[in-house]
């Protein structure tokens, strides 16, 4: 198959619709929506080295509705040796696709146990039965196919705290608990960071679970126009993390980061030509950069540092989501923040406030400059990442998305340069 349709709705719906009965869709088919959809090597799709999937919600005429997991491969042969895999899913020969009926994951096998609130309440750790009881209500808060899976879960009873269960396919389930203890430690000790506080381990399931912080997730507790008040408080947060003694092996170098832009700028240029020349740019400038770095902390960082990963508590931001942490040096984390900041289409003075008072409370709480020249390679780094996503998606229209997000890089120059 040609892998691109995978992130086409229609062509998805076709093949839903003429393989209903094979996939146990028994009512009339309303609509099939596309929830996500991603490519392997995506700047050569036609090559057999090419992978891709996509998560589909489909919605029936009597209000029922279903996901559907489906796994693309370049020829018929790949296809049935993953069917037999894992036969639970359901090959469809004519279309060079694998299907799994969510809860099904190959590489998740926990989780039709998760989502199951009778058959979870079996499987909890004391500590966390102790907290949330064991009549309980699942709900699915992130999937991501054969990676992970997020899922809260609320007891039945009034008042009843709320935990979080995180599913994860490649079983380092227990180094990760040993993080976040050490953070839940320190955190106990620091006057800045705050963190979910983990509740225990299931390693033979591949299961973190963590008691849900009290409060709504930032974004939506704290309207635009006073994130300024809040982004000091998120600035100390961050420089709390930077500064806890949790060993996270896995390195991020500033090398690292030029080398990944360079592939994935290439990539983008060769599947879209039209935009070689400003990514050239923003390549050769990143590296040109690199002369002028002055130091390269070893740091513990987030790794997927933004807004969306804070919830608004009565003792102030808490930060969620420390599953993805590396070490490195601590622009990093604030590139990420920045650059998220810089793209979500809010005024630009509040961009500038939220930026100038975060910089402004991490170097006070820290005790530590940062570095213009890292955290401008670390900026353009991040955005090109994020346009990579285009390409990836693959979704129909994708160049024109790709030059629209390309054509906000100045918002992204902008913001970096308020550290100086």
């Amino acid at each position: 198959m040609f892998l691109p349709h995978l992130a086409n709705v229609v062509w998805a719906t076709g093949v839903v619709s003429r393989h209903a009965a094979n996939l146990a869709i028994w009512g009339t088919i309303a609509a099939v929506r596309l929830v996500d959809a991603r490519l392997t090597h995506p700047h050569r799709p036609e090559s057999p080295a090419c992978r891709g999937w996509a998560t589909y919600t489909v919605v029936t005429t009597e209000g029922s509705s279903l996901q559907l997991y489906v796994k693309g491969f370049p020829n018929a042969a790949l296809a049935e040796a993953a069917w037999e895999q894992d036969r639970r899913a359901t090959w469809l020969r004519d279309e060079d696709v694998v299907v799994w009926r969510f809860p099904d994951d190959p590489r998740l096998p926990a989780l039709p146990t998760l989502v199951d609130s009778v058959a979870v309440a079996d499987a909890l750790p004391a500590p966390v039965r102790s907290v949330v009881g064991s009549e309980l209500r699942t709900t699915m808060v992130r999937y991501q196919p054969e990676a992970s899976a997020t899922l809260r879960l609320e007891s039945e009873r009034a008042g009843a705290a709320t935990v979080f269960a995180k599913h994860l396919a490649f079983g380092a389930v227990a180094d990760l608990d040993a993080q976040h203890r050490a953070l839940w430690s320190h955190a106990a000790r620091s006057e800045h960071l705050r963190v979910a506080e983990p509740l225990g381990v299931d390693t033979d399931r591949s299961v973190l679970w963590a008691r849900g912080v009290p409060g709504a997730p930032l974004t939506s507790a704290v309207p635009a126009s006073r994130l300024p008040e809040v982004a000091g408080s998120v600035g100390a947060l961050l420089a709390g993390l930077h500064a806890a003694p949790v060993d996270v092996p896995h390195r991020l170098t500033v090398d690292d980061l030029v080398t990944e832009v360079r592939k994935k700028a290439d990539k983008l240029s060769r599947a879209h030509p039209p935009v070689q020349e400003p990514l050239s740019d923003i390549v050769e400038a990143a590296a040109s950069r690199r002369d002028e770095v002055m130091s390269e902390g070893a740091r513990p960082l987030h790794g997927d540092f933004h807004l969306d990963q804070l919830i608004a508590s009565p003792s102030g931001p808490v930060l969620v989501d420390l599953d993805a942490m590396v070490t490195g040096a601590p622009e990093i984390d604030l590139a990420e923040f920045l650059v998220d900041l810089a793209l979500r289409g809010l005024p630009e003075p509040i961009v500038r406030d939220v930026a100038r008072t975060l910089l402004r409370s991490y170097v006070e709480t820290s005790g530590s400059d940062v570095d213009r020249a890292l955290l401008a390679i670390c900026a353009d780094a991040e955005f090109v990442n994020r346009c990579y996503r285009k390409l990836r998606h693959h979704a129909p229209g994708w160049q024109f998305e790709l030059e629209r997000e390309l054509a906000r890089h100045h918002a992204v120059r902008k913001v970096s340069h308020l550290a100086r």
